[in-house]
């Protein structure tokens, strides 16, 4: 038996067809979910200055803030901080402030929380959270991200 005609029983578009289904399962029948990235998706962070006035921001929406020594990406959910720090110079420790006043001018009340050590990898792509302690029982109105150089 010859195999040499075998369009003579199917028309040359359903054998496209049928190669599409036995090539491309994956792509068909996938029940995975597409993972979101930070690092590719940088234009959903706002860019904000630094200090900022947190009574502006909104819960929930994702921030940029562009430093000469680092670049990091953050939201706030209610009273805690969670970020990623896309980019920053291995040798500084980056500081987080809450400020009591929307311009972080210094006060006994401000509360300062170090996200990143120097030297400790990874460099970049790192998460931070940063918690209020419970005992406190005032609002900032001001943030800062800052290193010591």
């Amino acid at each position: 038996m010859e195999y040499k005609n075998f369009s003579r029983f199917l028309p040359p578009r359903l054998w496209l067809l049928i190669a599409a289904f036995i090539l491309t399962p994956s792509l068909i029948f996938s029940s995975e979910a597409e993972k979101i990235s930070l690092k590719r998706y940088r234009q959903l962070a706002l860019p904000v200055s630094n200090p900022m006035d947190m009574t502006k921001l909104s819960n929930g929406q994702s921030y940029q803030v562009t430093h000469a020594r680092f670049i990091l990406q953050f939201y706030i959910d209610g009273k805690n901080t969670y970020g990623v720090i896309l980019k920053r110079k291995k040798d500084d420790s980056i500081y987080m402030h809450w400020c009591l006043f929307r311009d972080c001018e210094e006060s006994p009340y401000d509360y300062k929380f170090k996200i990143a050590n120097a030297f400790t990898p990874p460099y970049d792509q790192m998460f931070f959270t940063a918690k209020l302690p419970p005992q406190i029982k005032y609002q900032f109105q001001g943030l800062e991200f800052y290193t010591l150089k």
